[in-house]
């Protein structure tokens, strides 16, 4: 499939539902410790719920945005998010080499959007 050239207004709300698409899988992958092997059925339900939302919505995206741009991004903003969410919801540490790896992580996805 050819990605026809789109306006500044449509890239715009591309990456606002990108945004969506991420803060779903972000709060599902956050919820899915407390699933307890998906025995706890509050978060399961939230957690299931929250990755078909998340790819429901990435799939529209995908209509409009490279692949390897989208998925990089969704990737790498995830990651970013969801260790913030460790750290602040389970208490989780980062070592410098976690930190290290994060750096590499968004340097790359920075790479691959701007080339």
């Amino acid at each position: 499939m050819i990605l026809k050239e789109i306006s500044n207004e449509e890239m715009l709300m591309n990456y606002l539902l990108l945004l969506v698409s991420i803060g779903f899988e972000v709060l599902g992958t956050s919820l899915l410790k407390k699933t307890d092997g998906f025995t706890n059925l509050l978060p399961t339900v939230g957690t299931l719920m929250s990755y078909f939302i998340c790819l429901f919505v990435l799939s529209h995206v995908l209509k409009r945005l490279p692949l390897s741009l989208t998925y990089a991004t969704w990737g790498s903003v995830g990651l970013i998010l969801v260790t913030i969410a460790g750290i602040v919801f389970y208490h989780e540490t980062l070592s410098i080499y976690s930190i290290a790896g994060l750096f590499l992580v968004v340097s790359g996805t920075v790479l691959i959007n701007v080339f």
